[in-house]
């Protein structure tokens, strides 16, 4: 590879992938700390370490830093050749909306003839390459390789879901965006942050990192979000805002909604246009919003971008609908944060004509604290409810259960409990009227069940498809 100088022939931060010639980078993690690793690391071939102690017993040369894992960020960018100069990089960050609002504003870029690569929590897209992702904004080493990889197949954007483990941990700090978007702000991920405003200021690291080094850079914000403020306080670059109210530069109004899509009227400045959207939502139309925000900030035509909406694609397992036709109608959504289930639900009950049922439960190993209160909100909307696994992970499924039930009680709803995921999808459409509709949420596209450590094979949409079949047979 030309990005390559002196003797180190690559960089890895696990021993087991270090070959001779490499930079082995000690970071501490939250299970294992990378410096106890050095030993072996250079028994593999390590020619260089980057720690943040002196290991007095190791002969390799050692470069100590402060914070390996920002460090790291900067190496790989460095090694790689600085791919994210060659980019430009957009930005979006939030609880909620991340997925689907990278997803539109790569399609539109594609459709106005810009090729662009995109990072995010379903997969990695690299030209018509498709890579698979495990977190949403991986390790700063993976992404710069991948932001390469996107270089040199001719793209001309990345956008890229950043998340705040992401930003907290330093993995984005060696990359300046030329765009960053803020969709909203909820409870979520409060197992790893201590509360709730160190999440709000991991969020606020990407605003604050726009326009240094005196890169030209915008922000985009959420106007109808009570922290939007606080992320134009902290950026040092012009902000513009979306959202429903007045105020927003870019502003949805007059929305309707069929089983078909969504369409809204978009006002900036004196000009309306008419938005119709194959997305189902008011939360879509907040997705759209910022997409169009962003895209147009940065040059593309208002009338252009609004046409190529008209033909976005469904995301995988965002509120999506389950290819059978005959039965009750089943969506597959991801939610798993009380905002997420809350917005789901609502959309949910705009659009149904029989009852509304709803399978769901928490994952395990993440915050115990969002538990009753998604049970609590499943109940209020749902008309029936079955409480069931998640991604239980290595804790008890049934003492999740318990927890989501603590909220599922308190709301009145009618419910049951049925612990095996497989179970309670059938259960839910064996009875179901054709007219109902059933929501599925938590999953998404993920095609896997977590139990335990053992990661195994399991699809919603599988499991629904397979139940509809079984229930509501065509012939």
């Amino acid at each position: 590879s030309p990005h390559r100088s002196g003797a180190i022939t690559g960089i890895a931060y696990d021993s087991r992938k270090v070959a001779p010639g490499y930079l082995f980078v000690c970071l501490r993690g939250v299970e294992a700390d990378g410096h106890a690793f050095a030993a072996k690391a250079v028994a593999a071939g390590a020619a260089a370490l980057l720690v943040e102690e002196n290991l007095t017993d190791i002969a390799v040369p050692q470069l100590l830093v402060a914070d390996t894992r920002r460090a790291l960020a900067t190496v790989a960018e460095a090694y790689y050749g600085h791919p994210g100069r060659s980019l430009r990089l957009i930005g979006v960050t939030g609880t909620n909306g991340k997925t689907t609002t990278t997803h539109l504003i790569r399609q539109v870029l594609e459709a106005y003839g810009k090729k662009t690569g995109l990072m995010g929590t379903n997969h990695i897209l690299i030209g018509d390459q498709v890579i698979p992702a495990t977190h949403t904004t991986p390790e700063s080493l993976e992404i710069s390789a991948y932001l390469r990889r996107m270089v040199d197949a001719g793209c001309q954007y990345a956008v890229m879901e950043v998340s705040s483990h992401g930003l907290s941990q330093g993995r984005v700090s060696a990359l300046d965006f030329r765009g960053a978007v803020f969709t909203n702000l909820s409870q979520d991920h409060l197992d790893y942050h201590l509360d709730f405003s160190d999440y709000l200021k991991a969020k606020q690291i990407l605003f604050r990192s726009l326009g240094r080094n005196g890169a030209s850079a915008f922000g985009i914000v959420n106007r109808d979000d009570p922290y939007a403020d606080a992320f134009i306080a902290v950026a040092d670059a012009p902000v513009l805002s979306f959202g429903l109210g007045p105020g927003a530069d870019y502003c949805g109004s007059a929305i309707t909604m069929t089983a078909a899509g969504t369409q809204f009227d978009l006002s900036y400045g004196e000009r309306t246009y008419r938005v119709k959207l194959p997305l189902l939502g008011n939360f879509n139309v907040y997705n759209a919003l910022a997409a169009i925000a962003v895209l147009h900030r940065d040059g593309l035509p208002l009338p252009f971008i609004v046409d190529a909406l008209s033909r976005a694609e469904q995301v995988r397992g965002r509120f999506e609908k389950v290819a059978y036709p005959a039965g009750p109608a089943v969506l597959v959504d991801y939610a798993h944060s009380p905002d997420g289930l809350a917005n789901i639900l609502k959309t949910a009950r705009d659009v149904k004509e029989g009852s509304l049922r709803l399978v769901f439960g928490c994952g395990g190993d993440r915050d115990k604290t969002k538990r009753p209160v998604m049970g609590k909100i499943g109940g209020e909307l749902a008309d029936f409810a079955i409480i069931t696994s998640d991604n239980p992970r290595t804790e008890n499924p049934l003492s999740i259960i318990a927890m989501v039930e603590e909220g599922m009680k308190e709301s009145g709803g009618a419910y049951r409990i049925i612990a095996d995921r497989r179970e309670a999808i059938r259960e839910a459409i064996r009875g179901a009227a054709a007219k109902d509709l059933i929501v599925i949420a938590g999953k998404g596209h993920e095609d896997y069940q977590i139990v335990g450590r053992e990661k195994r094979h399991f699809d919603d949409f599988e499991e629904a498809e397979a139940a509809l079949r079984a229930y509501f047979p065509t012939r």
